[in-house]
């Protein structure tokens, strides 16, 4: 049986900007993300990771170290 990843909801406050999507591909490209889905219409990142590899707490702190 395969073991279920949580996902976290994460969001982008700068979702006027042209390339925002390309950077939060960018950003996540890390160890233990299985999967994202991004919502261009409200800025909804939904990230499905690997906890034992990375934390919720990083994916966000990524997310905001990049300014988005």
């Amino acid at each position: 049986m395969e073991k279920q990843l949580p996902w976290t909801t994460l969001w982008v406050d700068s979702i006027d900007r042209r390339d925002w999507i390309e950077r939060v591909k960018q950003i996540f490209d890390l160890p233990g993300v299985e999967e994202l889905r991004v919502n261009k219409d409200n800025g909804e990142v939904r990230v499905n990771y690997d906890p034992s590899q990375v934390t919720m707490f990083q994916l966000s702190a990524h997310l905001r170290a990049a300014g988005l």
